[in-house]
């Protein structure tokens, strides 16, 4: 089974429920509510399945994007859309080829998408983030912690953040952060990163 129709199967089934929550991710809110984005800003909402992360940041007046593999997690949130009178501009896509314009991005949410990502393939999703982004636009991950991963997780560690972003983004402090869902919360982790306007392993000669 494809990563498409593994994804297509879960949302179809709704089998998705149990990792979403009946309202706005909190830490998207108190971004929102710091007034850290200018209204202009371009939101990309990556793997943004069923869409309510997506739909609150278009509620509050951004230009948002959301990519998802799956065409039935984008058909759920295009219907959520409407019934929350918002338009977001979905798109079906893989995040290891995200269909979005180099440069256009001014922020990058990733709720639960890098904690399923493959090490052989995290490069390539890191250098897809870098090409998306603005100079100086960011990064908001959150994900499984070592402590808190399952099988079915690769987590969100220091070093897997140092290892695959480090090149390419400044970063703020990983902090332990709950995931909550609709069944519980998840021990969690939460890091900010930044684009450079340097290649940083240019500058400090490690190797790429």
């Amino acid at each position: 089974m494809t990563g498409d129709e593994y994804w297509d199967l879960a949302y179809r089934n709704r089998d998705f429920e149990h990792w979403e929550l009946n309202y706005p991710s909190p830490e998207l809110a108190a971004l929102v509510a710091a007034r850290t984005l200018k209204k202009t800003a371009k939101i990309l909402d990556v793997g943004c399945g069923g869409g309510l992360d997506a739909i609150f940041l278009a509620q509050c007046g951004f230009n948002v994007i959301g990519v998802d593999i799956s065409s039935a997690a984008l058909g759920i949130a295009e219907k959520r859309a409407q019934e929350a009178y918002v338009e977001v501009d979905w798109r079906l896509g893989n995040v290891l080829d995200l269909p979005v314009e180099d440069e256009t991005i001014d922020l990058v949410t990733d709720r639960g998408l890098f904690h399923v990502i493959e090490d052989e393939d995290r490069p390539k999703y890191s250098s897809e983030l870098h090409r998306v982004l603005k100079l100086h636009g960011r990064v908001l991950i959150r994900g499984a912690s070592k402590e808190s991963a399952q099988d079915r997780f690769n987590p969100v560690t220091e070093e897997s953040i140092e290892k695959y972003f480090s090149s390419k983004f400044e970063r703020g402090p990983i902090l332990p952060f709950p995931l909550f869902s609709t069944v519980g919360v998840m021990d969690g982790r939460i890091v900010v990163l930044k684009k450079c306007g340097i290649n940083k392993s240019r500058l400090f000669g490690k190797p790429r």
